[in-house]
Protein backbone atom coordinates (compact mmCIF):
# COMPACT_ATOMS: atom_id res chain seq x y z
CA UNK A 1 0.00 0.00 0.00
CA UNK A 2 3.00 2.32 0.97
CA UNK A 3 4.10 1.88 -2.82
CA UNK A 4 0.67 3.05 -4.34
CA UNK A 5 -0.07 6.01 -2.45
CA UNK A 6 3.64 7.22 -3.16
CA UNK A 7 3.30 6.47 -6.32
CA UNK A 8 -0.22 8.28 -6.34
CA UNK A 9 1.00 11.20 -5.02
CA UNK A 10 4.48 11.80 -6.88
CA UNK A 11 2.18 11.82 -9.86
CA UNK A 12 0.06 14.49 -8.91
CA UNK A 13 2.70 16.59 -7.21
CA UNK A 14 2.77 20.36 -9.14
CA UNK A 15 5.89 21.21 -10.82
CA UNK A 16 8.47 23.28 -9.45
CA UNK A 17 9.62 26.57 -10.79
CA UNK A 18 8.87 29.71 -12.46
CA UNK A 19 7.80 28.06 -15.99
CA UNK A 20 5.71 25.01 -13.81
CA UNK A 21 3.85 27.46 -12.17
CA UNK A 22 2.94 29.36 -14.74
CA UNK A 23 2.08 26.84 -16.78
CA UNK A 24 -0.18 25.37 -13.71
CA UNK A 25 -2.12 28.94 -13.74
CA UNK A 26 -2.50 28.63 -17.55
CA UNK A 27 -3.91 25.17 -17.17
CA UNK A 28 -6.30 26.60 -14.48
CA UNK A 29 -7.50 29.78 -16.36
CA UNK A 30 -8.70 27.29 -19.25
CA UNK A 31 -9.92 24.78 -16.43
CA UNK A 32 -12.07 27.72 -14.82
CA UNK A 33 -13.34 29.60 -17.84
CA UNK A 34 -16.34 27.66 -18.86
CA UNK A 35 -17.92 28.31 -15.80
CA UNK A 36 -17.90 31.89 -16.58
CA UNK A 37 -19.96 31.05 -19.58
CA UNK A 38 -22.31 28.32 -18.46
CA UNK A 39 -25.62 28.51 -17.44
CA UNK A 40 -26.42 30.91 -14.75
CA UNK A 41 -23.77 32.74 -16.28
CA UNK A 42 -25.06 36.40 -15.42
CA UNK A 43 -26.00 35.85 -12.04
CA UNK A 44 -22.53 33.97 -11.49
CA UNK A 45 -21.28 37.43 -13.30
CA UNK A 46 -22.66 39.83 -11.38
CA UNK A 47 -22.14 37.86 -8.16
CA UNK A 48 -18.43 38.44 -9.35
CA UNK A 49 -18.73 41.97 -9.65
CA UNK A 50 -20.42 42.28 -6.63
CA UNK A 51 -17.21 40.84 -4.47
CA UNK A 52 -15.10 43.04 -6.47
CA UNK A 53 -17.27 46.05 -5.67
CA UNK A 54 -17.37 44.82 -1.87
CA UNK A 55 -13.88 44.65 -1.62
CA UNK A 56 -13.06 47.64 -2.59
CA UNK A 57 -15.56 49.09 -0.07
CA UNK A 58 -13.50 46.94 2.33
CA UNK A 59 -10.46 48.90 1.52
CA UNK A 60 -12.16 52.21 1.82
CA UNK A 61 -12.70 51.03 5.01
CA UNK A 62 -9.45 50.45 5.71
CA UNK A 63 -8.31 53.83 4.67
CA UNK A 64 -11.11 55.81 6.73
CA UNK A 65 -9.74 53.77 9.71
CA UNK A 66 -6.17 55.08 8.65
CA UNK A 67 -7.57 58.43 8.27
CA UNK A 68 -9.54 58.13 11.84
CA UNK A 69 -6.19 57.19 13.79
CA UNK A 70 -4.08 60.13 12.88
CA UNK A 71 -6.91 62.26 13.86
CA UNK A 72 -7.94 60.67 17.01
CA UNK A 73 -3.75 60.50 17.99
CA UNK A 74 -3.53 63.97 17.15
CA UNK A 75 -6.79 64.58 19.33
CA UNK A 76 -4.77 62.87 22.57
CA UNK A 77 -1.41 64.71 21.82
CA UNK A 78 -3.48 67.82 22.51
CA UNK A 79 -6.07 67.06 24.70
CA UNK A 80 -8.70 67.83 22.50
CA UNK A 81 -11.88 66.36 24.02
CA UNK A 82 -14.19 67.58 21.70
CA UNK A 83 -12.67 66.26 18.82
CA UNK A 84 -11.79 63.31 20.79
CA UNK A 85 -15.91 62.93 21.11
CA UNK A 86 -16.29 63.53 17.64
CA UNK A 87 -13.35 60.41 16.57
CA UNK A 88 -15.68 58.28 18.66
CA UNK A 89 -18.98 58.71 16.97
CA UNK A 90 -16.83 58.62 13.15
CA UNK A 91 -15.08 54.84 14.73
CA UNK A 92 -18.47 53.65 15.37
CA UNK A 93 -20.02 54.48 11.90
CA UNK A 94 -16.65 53.14 10.75
CA UNK A 95 -17.34 50.04 12.14
CA UNK A 96 -20.93 49.58 11.07
CA UNK A 97 -19.79 50.23 7.49
CA UNK A 98 -17.25 47.33 8.04
CA UNK A 99 -19.52 45.07 9.93
CA UNK A 100 -22.24 45.96 6.78
CA UNK A 101 -19.52 45.19 4.24
CA UNK A 102 -17.70 42.26 5.33
CA UNK A 103 -20.42 40.30 6.34
CA UNK A 104 -21.90 40.95 2.89
CA UNK A 105 -19.09 40.23 0.81
CA UNK A 106 -18.79 37.05 2.54
CA UNK A 107 -22.54 36.47 2.18
CA UNK A 108 -22.29 36.92 -1.55
CA UNK A 109 -18.76 35.11 -1.81
CA UNK A 110 -19.78 31.95 -0.58
CA UNK A 111 -22.96 32.02 -3.00
CA UNK A 112 -20.33 32.14 -5.75
CA UNK A 113 -18.29 29.47 -4.23
CA UNK A 114 -21.32 26.89 -3.63
CA UNK A 115 -22.43 28.01 -7.55
CA UNK A 116 -19.65 27.22 -8.97
CA UNK A 117 -18.48 23.88 -6.90
CA UNK A 118 -22.41 22.51 -8.19
CA UNK A 119 -21.83 22.68 -11.44
CA UNK A 120 -18.14 21.82 -11.58
CA UNK A 121 -19.57 18.68 -9.45
CA UNK A 122 -22.16 18.36 -12.30
CA UNK A 123 -19.92 17.85 -15.14
CA UNK A 124 -17.85 16.07 -13.49
CA UNK A 125 -20.67 13.55 -12.10
CA UNK A 126 -22.58 13.47 -16.05
CA UNK A 127 -19.04 12.30 -17.58
CA UNK A 128 -18.04 10.20 -14.67
CA UNK A 129 -21.49 8.53 -14.07
CA UNK A 130 -22.10 7.90 -17.71
CA UNK A 131 -21.61 4.97 -20.13
CA UNK A 132 -19.90 3.03 -17.38
CA UNK A 133 -17.11 4.90 -17.09
CA UNK A 134 -17.00 4.95 -13.33
CA UNK A 135 -16.17 1.24 -14.05
CA UNK A 136 -13.85 1.90 -16.67
CA UNK A 137 -11.62 4.16 -15.14
CA UNK A 138 -11.76 1.67 -11.99
CA UNK A 139 -10.00 -1.07 -14.49
CA UNK A 140 -7.47 1.57 -16.85
CA UNK A 141 -6.82 4.83 -13.98
CA UNK A 142 -3.59 3.14 -12.77
CA UNK A 143 -2.23 6.07 -10.08
CA UNK A 144 -5.84 7.61 -10.47
CA UNK A 145 -7.00 7.21 -6.71
CA UNK A 146 -10.53 8.27 -4.93
CA UNK A 147 -12.08 9.95 -7.43
CA UNK A 148 -14.94 10.11 -5.56
CA UNK A 149 -13.05 12.10 -3.19
CA UNK A 150 -11.52 14.61 -5.77
CA UNK A 151 -15.51 14.53 -6.96
CA UNK A 152 -16.75 15.18 -2.75
CA UNK A 153 -13.54 17.27 -1.36
CA UNK A 154 -11.24 18.15 -4.22
CA UNK A 155 -13.93 20.07 -6.24
CA UNK A 156 -14.87 21.61 -2.86
CA UNK A 157 -11.16 23.27 -1.82
CA UNK A 158 -10.88 23.79 -5.91
CA UNK A 159 -13.96 26.14 -6.12
CA UNK A 160 -14.14 27.25 -2.71
CA UNK A 161 -10.21 28.22 -2.04
CA UNK A 162 -10.17 29.83 -5.73
CA UNK A 163 -13.02 32.38 -4.56
CA UNK A 164 -11.05 33.16 -1.54
CA UNK A 165 -7.52 33.36 -2.97
CA UNK A 166 -8.75 35.35 -5.70
CA UNK A 167 -10.43 37.81 -3.42
CA UNK A 168 -7.39 37.96 -0.92
CA UNK A 169 -5.28 38.72 -3.67
CA UNK A 170 -7.41 41.28 -5.12
CA UNK A 171 -7.90 43.23 -1.41
CA UNK A 172 -4.11 42.85 -1.15
CA UNK A 173 -3.14 44.23 -4.31
CA UNK A 174 -5.96 47.41 -3.88
CA UNK A 175 -4.53 47.69 -0.16
CA UNK A 176 -0.92 47.98 -1.73
CA UNK A 177 -1.91 50.58 -4.42
CA UNK A 178 -3.86 52.86 -1.77
CA UNK A 179 -1.41 52.46 0.64
CA UNK A 180 1.71 52.86 -1.40
CA UNK A 181 0.40 56.63 -1.50
CA UNK A 182 -0.27 57.23 1.71
CA UNK A 183 3.01 55.64 3.05
CA UNK A 184 4.79 57.63 0.59
CA UNK A 185 3.21 61.12 1.25
CA UNK A 186 2.97 60.68 5.16
CA UNK A 187 6.72 60.00 4.96
CA UNK A 188 8.18 63.22 3.21
CA UNK A 189 11.90 63.31 2.31
CA UNK A 190 14.55 62.45 4.22
CA UNK A 191 17.59 63.76 3.79
CA UNK A 192 20.87 61.47 4.05
CA UNK A 193 24.28 62.65 3.86
CA UNK A 194 27.13 59.96 2.42
CA UNK A 195 30.73 61.55 1.58
CA UNK A 196 30.12 65.09 1.62
CA UNK A 197 26.74 64.49 0.12
CA UNK A 198 23.37 65.01 0.94
CA UNK A 199 20.80 63.50 -1.12
CA UNK A 200 17.23 63.74 -0.72
CA UNK A 201 15.22 60.23 -0.24
CA UNK A 202 11.07 60.93 -0.97
CA UNK A 203 8.88 58.27 0.34
CA UNK A 204 11.56 56.67 2.45
CA UNK A 205 9.14 54.45 4.31
CA UNK A 206 8.29 52.98 0.61
CA UNK A 207 11.22 51.96 0.15
CA UNK A 208 11.77 50.32 3.45
CA UNK A 209 8.52 48.41 3.32
CA UNK A 210 9.12 46.69 -0.10
CA UNK A 211 12.57 45.82 1.37
CA UNK A 212 11.13 44.19 4.07
CA UNK A 213 8.55 42.56 2.56
CA UNK A 214 10.48 41.10 -0.22
CA UNK A 215 13.04 39.79 2.17
CA UNK A 216 10.70 38.11 3.85
CA UNK A 217 8.51 36.77 1.35
CA UNK A 218 11.46 35.06 -0.43
CA UNK A 219 12.73 33.63 2.92
CA UNK A 220 9.07 32.43 3.59
CA UNK A 221 8.70 30.82 0.24
CA UNK A 222 12.04 28.93 0.27
CA UNK A 223 10.69 27.76 3.43
CA UNK A 224 7.53 26.65 2.77
CA UNK A 225 7.93 25.21 -0.37
CA UNK A 226 8.17 21.90 0.82
CA UNK A 227 4.61 22.37 1.88
CA UNK A 228 3.55 21.70 -1.09
CA UNK A 229 4.16 18.36 -2.39
CA UNK A 230 3.55 17.29 1.78
CA UNK A 231 0.34 18.41 1.74
CA UNK A 232 -0.21 16.84 -1.93
CA UNK A 233 1.01 13.68 0.06
CA UNK A 234 -0.98 13.63 2.36
CA UNK A 235 -4.77 14.13 0.77
CA UNK A 236 -4.21 11.45 -1.00
CA UNK A 237 -3.13 9.33 1.56
CA UNK A 238 -5.99 10.66 4.15
CA UNK A 239 -8.13 9.40 0.91
CA UNK A 240 -6.92 6.22 0.85
CA UNK A 241 -7.45 5.53 4.72
CA UNK A 242 -11.57 7.08 4.11
CA UNK A 243 -11.92 4.66 1.79
CA UNK A 244 -10.16 1.51 3.43
CA UNK A 245 -12.95 2.70 6.32
CA UNK A 246 -15.88 2.88 3.70
CA UNK A 247 -14.81 -0.55 2.26
CA UNK A 248 -14.83 -1.96 5.35
CA UNK A 249 -18.19 -0.21 6.53
CA UNK A 250 -19.47 -1.75 3.13
CA UNK A 251 -18.56 -5.40 3.41
CA UNK A 252 -18.53 -5.49 7.19
CA UNK A 253 -20.87 -8.75 6.95
CA UNK A 254 -18.73 -10.76 5.07
CA UNK A 255 -15.59 -9.17 7.00
CA UNK A 256 -17.61 -10.32 10.57
CA UNK A 257 -18.69 -13.65 8.78
CA UNK A 258 -15.45 -15.37 7.86
CA UNK A 259 -13.55 -13.61 11.03
CA UNK A 260 -11.42 -10.95 9.01
CA UNK A 261 -12.01 -8.51 11.51
CA UNK A 262 -8.08 -8.77 12.72
CA UNK A 263 -6.48 -9.10 9.05
CA UNK A 264 -8.88 -5.76 8.36
CA UNK A 265 -7.90 -4.46 11.65
CA UNK A 266 -4.25 -4.47 10.47
CA UNK A 267 -4.77 -3.23 6.76
CA UNK A 268 -6.57 -0.13 8.09
CA UNK A 269 -3.61 0.19 10.73
CA UNK A 270 -1.20 0.14 7.55
CA UNK A 271 -3.69 2.82 6.29
CA UNK A 272 -3.41 4.36 9.00
CA UNK A 273 0.56 4.90 9.72
CA UNK A 274 0.50 6.25 6.16
CA UNK A 275 -1.13 8.58 7.09
CA UNK A 276 0.71 9.43 9.69
CA UNK A 277 3.84 9.49 7.34
CA UNK A 278 2.02 12.30 5.39
CA UNK A 279 1.04 14.17 8.08
CA UNK A 280 5.05 13.92 9.76
CA UNK A 281 5.78 15.55 6.81
CA UNK A 282 3.33 17.84 6.20
CA UNK A 283 4.16 18.82 9.86
CA UNK A 284 7.72 19.24 8.95
CA UNK A 285 7.02 21.73 6.08
CA UNK A 286 3.96 23.49 8.94
CA UNK A 287 6.99 24.09 11.59
CA UNK A 288 9.49 25.53 8.60
CA UNK A 289 7.31 28.11 7.25
CA UNK A 290 5.27 28.69 10.94
CA UNK A 291 8.87 29.26 12.69
CA UNK A 292 9.91 32.21 9.95
CA UNK A 293 5.90 33.83 9.83
CA UNK A 294 5.71 33.58 13.83
CA UNK A 295 9.12 36.03 13.52
CA UNK A 296 7.98 38.04 10.70
CA UNK A 297 4.48 38.98 12.45
CA UNK A 298 6.15 39.70 15.72
CA UNK A 299 8.46 41.89 14.21
CA UNK A 300 6.04 43.67 11.70
CA UNK A 301 4.00 45.19 14.72
CA UNK A 302 6.91 47.40 16.12
CA UNK A 303 9.27 47.64 13.14
CA UNK A 304 7.55 50.68 11.62
CA UNK A 305 7.05 52.75 14.60
CA UNK A 306 11.38 51.72 15.35
CA UNK A 307 11.96 53.36 11.84
CA UNK A 308 9.47 56.29 12.11
CA UNK A 309 10.13 57.11 15.61
CA UNK A 310 13.19 59.07 15.05
CA UNK A 311 11.22 62.14 13.11
CA UNK A 312 8.59 62.11 15.72
CA UNK A 313 11.72 62.64 18.32
CA UNK A 314 12.40 65.58 16.39
CA UNK A 315 9.76 67.31 16.15
CA UNK A 316 9.01 66.48 11.92
CA UNK A 317 5.68 64.71 12.85
CA UNK A 318 2.95 63.98 14.54
CA UNK A 319 1.74 61.18 16.94
CA UNK A 320 -1.35 61.03 14.51
CA UNK A 321 1.20 60.96 12.18
CA UNK A 322 3.58 58.61 13.16
CA UNK A 323 0.87 55.88 14.37
CA UNK A 324 -1.27 56.79 10.55
CA UNK A 325 2.42 55.98 8.83
CA UNK A 326 2.76 53.03 10.93
CA UNK A 327 -0.87 51.40 10.54
CA UNK A 328 0.10 52.48 6.43
CA UNK A 329 3.09 50.25 6.46
CA UNK A 330 1.81 47.54 7.93
CA UNK A 331 -0.80 47.96 5.87
CA UNK A 332 1.34 47.76 2.98
CA UNK A 333 3.58 44.86 3.77
CA UNK A 334 0.37 43.22 4.76
CA UNK A 335 -0.62 43.45 0.99
CA UNK A 336 2.97 42.36 -0.06
CA UNK A 337 3.11 39.01 2.01
CA UNK A 338 -0.36 37.60 0.69
CA UNK A 339 2.16 34.57 -0.62
CA UNK A 340 3.37 33.99 2.78
CA UNK A 341 0.27 34.30 4.84
CA UNK A 342 -1.70 31.85 2.17
CA UNK A 343 1.18 29.49 1.75
CA UNK A 344 -0.63 26.66 3.13
CA UNK A 345 -3.58 27.56 1.81
CA UNK A 346 -2.56 27.95 -2.01
CA UNK A 347 -0.46 24.36 -1.09
CA UNK A 348 -3.48 22.52 -0.49
CA UNK A 349 -5.85 24.47 -3.25
CA UNK A 350 -3.03 23.58 -6.03
CA UNK A 351 -2.66 20.31 -5.06
CA UNK A 352 -6.89 19.59 -5.36
CA UNK A 353 -6.63 21.67 -8.48
CA UNK A 354 -4.21 18.92 -9.50
CA UNK A 355 -6.46 16.14 -8.21
CA UNK A 356 -9.42 17.40 -10.12
CA UNK A 357 -7.84 17.87 -13.30
CA UNK A 358 -6.05 15.16 -13.06
CA UNK A 359 -9.86 13.43 -12.81
CA UNK A 360 -11.07 15.35 -15.60
CA UNK A 361 -7.72 14.51 -17.82
CA UNK A 362 -8.58 10.60 -17.25
CA UNK A 363 -12.30 10.92 -18.31
CA UNK A 364 -11.10 12.86 -20.78
CA UNK A 365 -8.67 10.52 -22.16
CA UNK A 366 -10.03 7.65 -21.00
CA UNK A 367 -10.63 6.28 -24.79
CA UNK A 368 -7.13 6.45 -25.47
CA UNK A 369 -6.38 4.61 -21.87
CA UNK A 370 -8.51 1.54 -23.11
CA UNK A 371 -6.16 0.95 -26.05
CA UNK A 372 -5.84 -0.37 -29.57
CA UNK A 373 -7.43 -3.75 -28.88
CA UNK A 374 -10.76 -3.18 -28.80
CA UNK A 375 -13.82 -5.10 -29.15
CA UNK A 376 -16.37 -3.47 -31.75
CA UNK A 377 -20.10 -2.76 -30.29
CA UNK A 378 -22.65 -2.05 -32.46
CA UNK A 379 -26.36 -1.21 -32.50
CA UNK A 380 -28.19 -2.50 -35.44
CA UNK A 381 -30.41 -5.25 -36.84
CA UNK A 382 -32.89 -7.50 -34.85
CA UNK A 383 -29.82 -9.79 -33.59
CA UNK A 384 -27.07 -10.38 -31.39
CA UNK A 385 -24.36 -11.20 -33.14
CA UNK A 386 -21.06 -12.03 -32.10
CA UNK A 387 -18.31 -12.12 -35.04
CA UNK A 388 -15.01 -13.30 -34.44
CA UNK A 389 -15.45 -12.10 -30.75
CA UNK A 390 -13.03 -12.54 -28.10
CA UNK A 391 -11.98 -10.60 -24.50
CA UNK A 392 -8.57 -10.00 -23.52
CA UNK A 393 -6.57 -8.86 -20.84
CA UNK A 394 -5.55 -4.86 -19.99
CA UNK A 395 -2.44 -6.09 -21.36
CA UNK A 396 -3.66 -7.83 -24.99
CA UNK A 397 -3.16 -11.05 -23.52
CA UNK A 398 -5.76 -13.20 -25.12
CA UNK A 399 -8.06 -15.09 -22.57
CA UNK A 400 -10.33 -17.40 -25.42
CA UNK A 401 -10.59 -18.26 -28.44
CA UNK A 402 -12.82 -15.70 -30.95
CA UNK A 403 -16.58 -17.21 -30.73
CA UNK A 404 -19.41 -16.39 -33.74
CA UNK A 405 -23.03 -17.01 -33.11
CA UNK A 406 -26.31 -15.06 -33.91
CA UNK A 407 -28.95 -14.90 -30.97
CA UNK A 408 -32.57 -14.43 -32.40
CA UNK A 409 -35.50 -12.47 -30.63
CA UNK A 410 -36.80 -15.11 -28.07
CA UNK A 411 -34.17 -17.72 -28.08
CA UNK A 412 -32.56 -19.00 -24.65
CA UNK A 413 -28.80 -19.57 -25.05
CA UNK A 414 -26.45 -21.01 -22.08
CA UNK A 415 -23.10 -19.40 -22.24
CA UNK A 416 -20.64 -21.72 -20.67
CA UNK A 417 -16.75 -21.90 -20.21
CA UNK A 418 -14.65 -20.35 -17.50
CA UNK A 419 -16.92 -18.61 -15.31
CA UNK A 420 -14.83 -14.95 -15.53
CA UNK A 421 -14.00 -15.15 -18.80
CA UNK A 422 -18.00 -16.17 -19.60
CA UNK A 423 -18.50 -12.75 -17.41
CA UNK A 424 -15.99 -10.39 -19.06
CA UNK A 425 -17.53 -11.66 -22.41
CA UNK A 426 -21.36 -10.35 -21.13
CA UNK A 427 -19.35 -7.00 -20.03
CA UNK A 428 -18.29 -6.77 -23.14
CA UNK A 429 -21.84 -7.11 -24.81
CA UNK A 430 -22.53 -4.60 -22.32
CA UNK A 431 -19.79 -2.20 -23.81
CA UNK A 432 -17.97 -2.39 -20.63
CA UNK A 433 -15.03 -4.51 -21.28
CA UNK A 434 -13.67 -3.26 -24.20
CA UNK A 435 -9.96 -5.27 -24.46
CA UNK A 436 -10.73 -7.87 -26.86
CA UNK A 437 -11.26 -8.35 -31.10
CA UNK A 438 -14.12 -8.73 -32.91
CA UNK A 439 -17.47 -7.39 -33.37
CA UNK A 440 -20.44 -7.29 -30.95
CA UNK A 441 -24.04 -6.19 -32.59
CA UNK A 442 -26.60 -5.94 -30.95
CA UNK A 443 -30.34 -5.11 -31.71
CA UNK A 444 -31.10 -1.44 -31.93
CA UNK A 445 -33.63 -0.19 -29.99
CA UNK A 446 -33.74 -3.23 -27.70
CA UNK A 447 -34.67 -2.98 -24.23
CA UNK A 448 -32.03 -4.95 -22.37
CA UNK A 449 -31.62 -5.54 -18.79
CA UNK A 450 -28.37 -7.21 -17.34
CA UNK A 451 -28.45 -9.46 -14.26
CA UNK A 452 -25.62 -9.90 -11.91
CA UNK A 453 -25.04 -11.80 -9.01
CA UNK A 454 -24.85 -8.81 -6.83
CA UNK A 455 -27.48 -6.53 -8.13
CA UNK A 456 -27.26 -2.98 -6.48
CA UNK A 457 -28.96 -1.83 -4.20
CA UNK A 458 -29.17 1.64 -3.13
CA UNK A 459 -29.97 3.07 -0.13
CA UNK A 460 -33.36 4.43 0.55
CA UNK A 461 -37.34 3.31 0.20
CA UNK A 462 -37.54 -0.64 -0.63
CA UNK A 463 -39.89 0.28 -3.54
CA UNK A 464 -37.15 2.28 -4.93
CA UNK A 465 -34.81 -0.73 -4.57
CA UNK A 466 -37.07 -2.99 -6.45
CA UNK A 467 -37.37 -0.12 -9.53
CA UNK A 468 -34.39 0.79 -9.74
CA UNK A 469 -32.90 2.23 -12.26
CA UNK A 470 -36.49 3.92 -12.87
CA UNK A 471 -38.17 6.40 -11.02
CA UNK A 472 -40.69 5.02 -7.91
CA UNK A 473 -43.65 6.87 -9.50
CA UNK A 474 -43.31 5.24 -12.87
CA UNK A 475 -44.97 2.12 -10.94
CA UNK A 476 -47.83 1.71 -8.92
CA UNK A 477 -47.13 -0.24 -5.76
CA UNK A 478 -49.99 -2.83 -6.53
CA UNK A 479 -47.86 -3.88 -9.14
CA UNK A 480 -44.54 -3.84 -7.16
CA UNK A 481 -45.74 -5.98 -4.66
CA UNK A 482 -47.27 -7.72 -7.45
CA UNK A 483 -43.86 -8.57 -8.77
CA UNK A 484 -42.55 -9.62 -5.23
CA UNK A 485 -45.19 -11.56 -4.44
CA UNK A 486 -44.21 -13.95 -7.54
CA UNK A 487 -40.40 -13.96 -7.21
CA UNK A 488 -41.15 -15.61 -4.09
CA UNK A 489 -40.34 -12.38 -1.72
CA UNK A 490 -44.25 -11.38 -0.68
CA UNK A 491 -42.93 -11.23 3.06
CA UNK A 492 -41.56 -7.92 1.87
CA UNK A 493 -44.86 -6.26 -0.19
CA UNK A 494 -45.69 -4.49 2.79
CA UNK A 495 -42.04 -2.58 3.51
CA UNK A 496 -42.13 -0.90 0.23
CA UNK A 497 -41.94 2.56 2.57
CA UNK A 498 -39.21 1.57 4.44
CA UNK A 499 -35.51 3.27 4.35
CA UNK A 500 -32.61 1.00 4.84
CA UNK A 501 -29.42 -0.02 3.30
CA UNK A 502 -31.17 -3.15 1.61
CA UNK A 503 -27.51 -4.75 0.36
CA UNK A 504 -27.49 -5.71 4.19
CA UNK A 505 -30.27 -6.49 5.55
CA UNK A 506 -31.21 -8.73 2.28
CA UNK A 507 -29.55 -12.08 1.78
CA UNK A 508 -27.71 -12.80 -1.26
CA UNK A 509 -30.84 -15.36 -2.63
CA UNK A 510 -32.99 -12.37 -1.41
CA UNK A 511 -30.64 -10.15 -3.50
CA UNK A 512 -31.25 -12.10 -6.67
CA UNK A 513 -34.98 -13.07 -6.29
CA UNK A 514 -35.23 -8.81 -6.07
CA UNK A 515 -33.67 -8.90 -9.37
CA UNK A 516 -36.23 -10.89 -11.04
CA UNK A 517 -39.04 -8.62 -9.15
CA UNK A 518 -37.23 -5.39 -11.53
CA UNK A 519 -37.30 -7.61 -14.97
CA UNK A 520 -40.92 -8.22 -14.45
CA UNK A 521 -41.43 -4.55 -13.81
CA UNK A 522 -38.95 -3.61 -16.58
CA UNK A 523 -40.02 -5.99 -18.83
CA UNK A 524 -37.00 -6.14 -21.18
CA UNK A 525 -37.13 -7.99 -24.41
CA UNK A 526 -33.02 -8.95 -24.25
CA UNK A 527 -31.91 -10.84 -20.74
CA UNK A 528 -28.58 -11.53 -19.99
CA UNK A 529 -27.91 -13.84 -16.56
CA UNK A 530 -24.25 -13.01 -15.26
CA UNK A 531 -24.26 -15.76 -12.39
CA UNK A 532 -27.56 -13.96 -11.69
CA UNK A 533 -28.94 -17.46 -9.92
CA UNK A 534 -25.38 -18.72 -8.45
CA UNK A 535 -27.26 -17.75 -4.97
CA UNK A 536 -30.56 -20.07 -5.45
CA UNK A 537 -31.15 -23.32 -5.08
CA UNK A 538 -31.91 -25.47 -8.23
CA UNK A 539 -35.57 -25.62 -7.85
CA UNK A 540 -35.77 -21.67 -7.03
CA UNK A 541 -33.43 -20.95 -10.50
CA UNK A 542 -36.34 -23.47 -12.23
CA UNK A 543 -39.27 -21.60 -11.24
CA UNK A 544 -37.78 -18.06 -11.79
CA UNK A 545 -36.91 -19.43 -15.00
CA UNK A 546 -40.23 -20.64 -16.22
CA UNK A 547 -41.62 -17.28 -14.36
CA UNK A 548 -39.90 -15.56 -17.03
CA UNK A 549 -41.15 -17.86 -19.65
CA UNK A 550 -44.41 -17.08 -18.79
CA UNK A 551 -44.21 -13.09 -18.12
CA UNK A 552 -41.82 -12.31 -20.88
CA UNK A 553 -42.51 -15.12 -23.84
CA UNK A 554 -41.21 -13.22 -26.40
CA UNK A 555 -37.73 -12.35 -24.33
CA UNK A 556 -34.31 -13.69 -25.56
CA UNK A 557 -32.03 -14.64 -22.13
CA UNK A 558 -28.54 -15.41 -22.73
CA UNK A 559 -27.22 -16.78 -19.43
CA UNK A 560 -23.81 -17.72 -18.39
CA UNK A 561 -23.34 -20.46 -16.10
CA UNK A 562 -22.41 -24.34 -15.77
CA UNK A 563 -24.32 -27.09 -17.85
CA UNK A 564 -27.72 -27.68 -17.09
CA UNK A 565 -28.52 -24.79 -15.66
CA UNK A 566 -32.04 -24.63 -15.37
CA UNK A 567 -32.47 -28.28 -16.54
CA UNK A 568 -32.80 -28.06 -19.79
CA UNK A 569 -34.48 -24.84 -20.40
CA UNK A 570 -31.74 -23.38 -23.14
CA UNK A 571 -32.22 -24.56 -26.68
CA UNK A 572 -28.31 -24.39 -27.03
CA UNK A 573 -25.20 -23.49 -25.56
CA UNK A 574 -22.59 -21.54 -26.48
CA UNK A 575 -19.11 -22.65 -25.69
CA UNK A 576 -16.34 -20.16 -24.67
CA UNK A 577 -12.74 -21.85 -25.20
CA UNK A 578 -9.93 -20.37 -22.67
CA UNK A 579 -6.69 -20.39 -24.38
Amino acid sequence: MKQDTDTAADTTRPRTGMRGHGRFLWRFVLFALPFWSAEHKWINRGRLALVAALTVAQVAVQVGLNSWSARLYNALERRQLDVFLQQIVTFALLLLASLAVFSLSLYVRRRLQFAWRVWLTKNTLSVWMAEGRHYQLGLVAGDLDNPDGRIAEDIRVTTESAVDLGQSLFYCILLLVTFVSVLWELSGVVHVGIGGMVIAIPGFMVFIALTYSAIGTSMALWAGFPLVGATNLRQALEANFRFGLARAREYSESIALIGGDADERTHLQELLRGVRRGWTRQTYGLVRIIVFTTAYSVLAAPFPLLVAAPRYILGYITLGTLMQMAQAFSQVTAALSFPVDNLSGIAQWRASVERVMGLQDALGGLQEKLGKNRIEVRHEGSSLQLAGAAVMEHDAEPLMHEITAEVGPGEHVLIEGDTQICHRLILAIAGLWPWGAGRVTLPAGANIFIASDRPYLPVGALGEAVCYPMTLGEHVPEDIKSALHRVGLGDLAGHLAVIDNWDHVLSAAQQQRLSFARMLLHRPDWIFLAEATNALDAVTQRELAGLLVAELPSAAIVAVGRPGLFDGFFQRVLHVERI
